[in-house]
């Protein structure tokens, strides 16, 4: 981009915009999708319709930013042609590509639009194995795990990490921890076909929780009486259908997205009834079960709740929620969760949710740096990557990728003196998946001074702070920046690499301590600085001066402060303003 950004960040943006204006507009032009919008309340069709778009959005956006950078090498304006979306009105573009003139062609109509057919076949494909499960139920192949009159109220979370109590490491449920027992059981919902690593599942029915596949918890939904609230959903569901195959054309797409929906929360509606679940919870709101709890709630006495996981310097609409309570880092953060009308009812504060983990690191970040050190380490480095994106519209590449572990592993082979320590966020990104730079990733562990931590199904659940306790300064990323906030959280130096021109909301915090380095090669520069005693390197990824605006506590309790919360929620009912245990600031 003109101002240096890289197009993938400056373009996650402006979809937020375009979802949300192109949402307003088509609500405020169909009678019928206003009318849904304010019987539901809150805005929560609004906003749901607004993340249906951002995707579709984001991908155009991409396209015609890419196609004005390029444009901008021609002395005039440059033809653009890009098939018409189907789910938002295109309009609100044209202001972002003054350089291309752009034309839109439509594919040749046919009895059947894309959205419409994926409807059926996800309503046949529903249908198709709710028979199937419940078939195999009758014939005694599988059975309910959960009770049909329960003794004890319940909460339900979505599925979201690795499920287990081993607090050492990255999973669910975090605030949840092995010499406590709740009141109150704990359900976990399958929502994606992702097979999650169940660690220790007698010791987690010990402390009541239970994770619920796709079948156990739609075989729990039979001989239910129907609730009022499903009857306003069956009845809204019906009459989208029938605006998808007969409705205008910008409603088309709006009622698609819709009718999963609402056949989602008719189902969790029953699922609710049955199991007593009396107060919900996830940070992923991307999941269309999280709306879909937005608009059931109410009326069965729930009380929603959502909490911030990653360090963001901005939040797009598919993360945003209307829960009755958004539990944040701290207050810095809470307007991020406000846009155009949409936002939590109340905002909590309770810290870095992962800081009670720290303390069950210890023994492994000890082990760690010893190693090193055993093998000539006088100082160590860690290393935390960001995710990498395989698709051409990308930000960070493999090659990205892989430069930064190759220069990494270089400094380990040719200087005796420094460590090496790798944390990838996924395990697909390790560097022990990559055969490019499988020689140097010999040569540096033949020195004994390099190391890779990974463990976990999908998602690397070693924690950043493991690594990050074991080192002298870390090196993280400003695309997403959460690992290295938990390490400065940890109170290890961290600096964060900026290649890709981000801007956002930290950036005034950031520029306050000396942190934020354009390239990893001048992050190295000032390491070098830093280990020679330059004065002006003295600060070198020193987050003090800036911590307490990130999280005020920093005393380990964050978990127990959610917890906290739950067993208010869950114990006391729905209407009780929220009352959290703040506890001592560091």
């Amino acid at each position: 981009m003109a101002d240096g950004q890289s197009v993938y960040i400056a373009a996650r943006s402006l979809a937020n915009d375009i979802a949300f204006c192109s949402a307003e507009r088509m609500v405020d032009q169909s009678p019928f999708l206003r009318r849904l919008n304010n019987e539901w309340g809150s805005n929560i069709i609004l906003l749901h319709l607004a993340k249906s778009m951002w995707f579709p959005a984001n991908l155009m956006i991409l396209r015609l930013l890419v196609a004005s950078t390029l444009a901008q090498n021609f002395g005039e304006t440059a033809p653009f042609i890009v098939q018409y979306p189907s789910e938002f009105e295109p309009s609100f573009l044209f202001k972002l590509v003054p350089k291309l003139k752009v034309h839109f062609y439509r594919t040749y109509r046919k009895k059947f639009n894309r959205h419409q057919v994926f409807i059926v076949l996800w309503l046949l494909r529903h249908t198709f194995r709710k028979m199937k499960w419940r078939l195999e139920s009758i014939a005694g192949k599988t059975r309910e795990l959960i009770d049909t009159k329960p003794d004890r109220p319940s909460l339900m979370l979505l599925q979201e990490d690795d499920i287990s109590l081993d607090r050492s490491y990255r999973t669910q449920p975090h605030w949840l921890f092995p010499d406590y027992v709740p009141p109150f059981r704990t359900l976990i919902l399958q929502t994606s076909s992702l097979q999650k690593l169940l660690s220790q599942p007698q010791e987690l029915q010990k402390q009541s929780v239970f994770f619920l596949s796709f079948r156990d918890w739609s075989l729990a939904l039979r001989g239910q009486r129907v609730l009022p609230v499903q009857e306003r959903l069956r009845k809204d569901l019906r009459t989208c259908l029938f605006r998808t195959f007969f409705g205008r054309s910008p409603e088309i797409f709006a009622s698609s997205a819709l009718i999963l929906l609402f056949k989602i929360a008719g189902e969790l509606a029953a699922f609710c009834q049955r199991a007593n679940i009396r107060a919900f919870m996830t940070c992923e709101n991307y999941m269309k079960h999280a709306d879909a709890m937005q608009l059931i709630a109410p009326s069965l006495g729930i009380r929603t709740h959502s909490y911030q996981y990653s360090n963001m310097y901005a939040v797009s609409s598919i993360m945003m929620t209307t829960a009755d309570i958004m539990v944040t880092f701290s207050k810095m953060y809470q307007r991020r969760w406000t846009y155009k009308g949409v936002t939590p009812k109340e905002f909590v504060n309770a810290g870095y949710p992962f800081s009670g983990s720290f303390k069950y690191l210890q023994e492994r970040a000890i082990q760690w740096r010893t190693q090193l050190t055993k093998a000539g380490a006088s100082f160590i480095i860690s290393y935390f990557d960001e995710s990498v994106q395989t698709d051409k519209y990308g930000c960070i590449k493999d090659e990205d990728h892989l430069s930064e572990i190759s220069e990494l592993l270089k400094l380990v082979i040719h200087n005796p003196s420094f460590g090496l320590i790798i944390k990838s966020q996924f395990k697909r990104n390790s560097p022990r998946c990559f055969g490019k730079i499988a020689k140097e990733r010999t040569a540096a562990e033949a020195t004994g001074r390099y190391m890779e931590l990974v463990y976990g199904t999908h998602r690397n659940i070693i924690f950043p702070a493991e690594a990050a306790l074991s080192s002298d300064i870390v090196i993280g990323h400003m695309v997403g920046a959460t690992a290295g906030l938990e390490a400065a959280v940890a109170g290890v130096r961290c600096i964060l690499l900026n290649p890709y021109g981000i801007k956002g909301d930290n950036d005034a915090l950031y520029a306050q301590a000396d942190i934020v380095y354009p390239s990893l090669g001048a992050a190295l520069e000032a390491i070098h600085d830093y280990r020679r005693g330059m004065p002006r390197s003295a600060h070198l990824g020193d987050w003090s001066p800036i911590i307490d605006h990130f999280d005020p506590f920093r005393d380990g309790l964050s978990g127990h402060r959610l917890r906290t919360l739950l067993e208010q929620a869950v114990l006391r009912g729905p209407d009780l303003k929220a009352e959290i245990f703040v506890g001592p600031k560091k």
